[in-house]
C-alpha cells in the first residue's frame, strides 16, 4: 500500500508533515492542530457523489453519508483537523472499505472548503459548503408547499411534508400493485429540484432531478433508481 503524502509538508511551517497511511495519524496531528470553525454540517461534492457530513456535538468527529443515483449509499467516520486556512480530514470505517485522506483549504469566511483526496482506491477533487449553527436552511423551504401530487408512468404518488422540514413521506399506488412507501428529501437551488428517495418499502431507492415551473406550482423531470427510472411530474399544493 502506498503512503499518503501530505501536500503541506515543508511548505507551511508547523502543519502535519508526511503521514503514512499505516501510521496512526492522530498521534501526530493532535499535538499540532485543534478543531477550528468546523460548523455543524458539511455538504460535500466528490465527482458525481454527494455527501452530508454531520458533526458529533462539538467534537471534530463527523458521520458521513455519500449518495449517487443507482449506487448503494456509503457511510464512514471522518475526523477533521485544521490549522489556519488548512484542513486535513481522515475518512475511516468506510462501509465500502475505501478509506481516504483529504487535504484542502477553507474559502473566504470559512464557509466553504475544497481540495484533493486520495484513497485506497482512487481519489480526486472535493468541495464543501459548511453549515454553521444558526444558519438558515439551505433549501428555500417556503417553496416546498405542503404536499406534492406526483405522476410516474402508471404510478400515482402523494408526498406529504413533515412540518416545515424538507423531508416528505411518500406513498405510491397503482391498480393491482402493492402500495410503495419511502422517505424523500427535497432540495431546491433556484428552480432546480433534486429529490432523494430512500427507505423504499420495495427496496428500490431513487434519485429525481427536474425543474420548477415559473409559478412554482408544478415540477417535472427525470428519475433513476436501483431498478429502472423514467419521467416524473408533480403538482405542488401549498
Amino acid at each position: 500500500m502506498y503512503p499518503y503524502w501530505h501536500p503541506y509538508y515543508g511548505g507551511h511551517e508547523g502543519f502535519f508533515g508526511v503521514l503514512p497511511y499505516e501510521a496512526d495519524p492522530a498521534n501526530v496531528i493532535s499535538a499540532q492542530a485543534q478543531p477550528f470553525g468546523l460548523g455543524q454540517r458539511w455538504i460535500v461534492q466528490e465527482g458525481a457523489w454527494r455527501a452530508v457530513w454531520t458533526r458529533r456535538g462539538n467534537s471534530n468527529v463527523f458521520d458521513g453519508r455519500w449518495s449517487l443515483a443507482g449506487q448503494q449509499d456509503i457511510t464512514a467516520v471522518l475526523t477533521i483537523y485544521t490549522s489556519g486556512p488548512l484542513v486535513f480530514i481522515l475518512r475511516r470505517n468506510s462501509s465500502d472499505g475505501n478509506n481516504c485522506n483529504y487535504t484542502g483549504n477553507f474559502g473566504a469566511g470559512g464557509r466553504t472548503a475544497s481540495g484533493q483526496n486520495i484513497c485506497n482506491r482512487g481519489g480526486g477533487a472535493w468541495s464543501a459548503v459548511i453549515e454553521r449553527r444558526g444558519d438558515q436552511p439551505r433549501p428555500p423551504q417556503d417553496r416546498l408547499g405542503r404536499r406534492w401530487n406526483v405522476q410516474e408512468g402508471n404510478w400515482n404518488a402523494v408526498w406529504t411534508r413533515r412540518g416545515n422540514s424538507n423531508v416528505f413521506d411518500g406513498r405510491w399506488t397503482q391498480s393491482g400493485q402493492t402500495p410503495v412507501t419511502a422517505v424523500l428529501t427535497i432540495s431546491l437551488q433556484g428552480n432546480n429540484v433534486r429529490v432523494q428517495r430512500r427507505n423504499s418499502s420495495d427496496g428500490n431507492n431513487c434519485e429525481y432531478r427536474g425543474t420548477l415551473s415559473s409559478n412554482g406550482r408544478t415540477a417535472s423531470g427525470q428519475f433513476t433508481c436501483d431498478r429502472g427510472g423514467g419521467s416524473w411530474s408533480a403538482t405542488i399544493v401549498r
